[in-house]
């Protein structure tokens, strides 16, 4: 059996539409739902994309409202966030036949001196968290996605960034991500119905950010 968390799997989830849907600087977030390791789904009947759809367009990647419909996307059928004057996105949903769901979003940030992009924790795990149960375990049952599912993540474009936390002495403070650091690849998630134990998995997968920071003492306040 494969497994899922290991360095070469990992690696196989690299975020292949990245690369041709245009996105602005900073900080990203990407997640995929996917089949279980090894096994691909299948194709979709018109039912079936149809109710995919309708659940597609209500995902919101780090909150953010994925407004416009390209069907016929080079990538897969896309759902993005209002295009800026250049043409780029700061969300998307992207449905792959057979090989579930990618979403990515560009993480709200600011200046935090001497830190070009800051952002508080939360901006992407509550959305997420939220929309488990109510969005992403009924689109896999609707594209019947060979189960267990799983969820990939990885944080993107970290260059010159940090994270904002706040200390248990109650002040909030920057937490650099260190020099050199481009991207997280989290622990994949199995997500076997979203019981207590997958959503502490879950949990325990996004504090890697925290950790990777040094802000593994901070309270994790998206919780």
């Amino acid at each position: 059996m494969r497994d899922p968390s290991s360095p070469r799997e990992q690696a196989a989830a690299a975020m292949p539409a990245g690369d041709i849907i245009s996105m602005p600087p900073g900080p990203q977030w990407h997640c995929q739902l996917l089949p279980a390791p090894g096994v691909a789904g299948g194709s979709l009947s018109a039912a079936q994309r149809q109710q995919a759809r309708a659940l597609l367009q209500q995902l919101r990647p780090a909150g953010i409202t994925l407004e416009q419909h390209r069907p016929h996307h080079p990538a897969g059928e896309l759902y993005h966030s209002r295009p800026d004057s250049a043409g780029r996105v700061q969300a998307y949903a992207l449905l792959r036949s057979g090989q579930g769901v990618e979403m990515a979003a560009v993480l709200p940030s600011g200046c935090w001196p001497p830190h070009a992009h800051a952002w508080w924790p939360g901006s992407y795990e509550i959305p997420l968290l939220q929309q488990v149960v109510t969005l992403l375990l009924p689109l896999a049952a609707v594209l019947a996605l060979p189960a267990p599912c799983t969820l990939r993540m990885t944080l993107q474009a970290l260059q010159g960034s940090a994270l904002i936390a706040k200390s248990r002495q109650g002040s909030e403070q920057a937490y650099p991500l260190p020099s050199g650091m481009t991207h997280i690849a989290l622990p994949a998630v199995s997500l076997d119905g979203f019981n207590a134990a997958s959503k502490a998995s879950l949990v325990q997968a996004l504090d890697q950010v925290r950790i990777r920071a040094g802000a593994a003492t901070a309270t994790a306040f998206y919780l």
